[in-house]
């Protein structure tokens, strides 16, 4: 078979048993056993479990932040349709990794470095557009567009460490953030954003 091919599976498989048993509950011998191969041969596509559990965190942000994307593009040019699409792609990465992994993440160096610098990425996207809808008169006069982004993306990511269900806190992201908006913006809101116009990649 074409070793692109098989690294590909590889990594696809890795990445669901990664969500299913998280970094520290899956090994080497563990992914081998599970593809039918033989360790030799994952040594070598993949030289460590490092390298491929890096690999397939990077896939899992790439594909939330393509989906994202498209999604953005089949828009109109409303920031506030913007905003509500990039908080539930932030929602839908850490849904994509599950908790195990999160925990797992924040507790390994090698992983934690690499998903700090995804951590800085939404945040920047989150205050980019804050700052587009505060500078476009939508936003209420007290809504610190760098402060608020903060909380926002900690509220979220705590959420998801608890376990709170993905359309639960998906209802509650786009409570809180209809709470931010003047009342021309309430009404475009509750007009034109519904909740299942946001479901990236899900």
């Amino acid at each position: 078979m074409n070793p692109e091919k098989v690294r590909c599976q590889i990594i696809e498989y890795t990445k669901h048993e990664m969500y299913l048993h998280g970094a520290d509950g899956l090994t080497m011998d563990d992914i081998a056993k599970g593809m039918k191969m033989s360790k030799r041969t994952l040594y070598k596509l993949f030289p460590s479990k490092t390298c491929l559990f890096r690999i397939c965190l990077s896939d899992f942000t790439n594909g939330i932040r393509s989906c994202l994307k498209q999604s953005q593009m089949r828009m109109d040019s409303s920031c506030m349709q913007v905003l509500f699409a990039t908080v539930n792609g932030y929602l839908t990465l850490l849904h994509s990794l599950g908790k195990t992994l999160l925990l797992d993440i924040a507790a390994n160096e090698d992983y934690s470095a690499s998903f700090k610098r995804e951590e800085a990425f939404w945040l920047q996207q989150f205050i980019d557009v804050l700052t587009h809808c505060k500078i476009c008169g939508y936003l209420l006069p007290g809504v610190d567009p760098d402060r608020f982004a903060a909380d926002l993306q900690e509220v979220i990511y705590q959420s998801c460490l608890q376990g709170t269900p993905y359309v639960v806190q998906q209802a509650l992201n786009h409570t809180l953030l209809r709470g931010l908006f003047e009342v021309d913006g309430i009404r475009y809101i509750d007009e034109h954003l519904k909740l299942d116009k946001f479901n990236v990649c899900v």
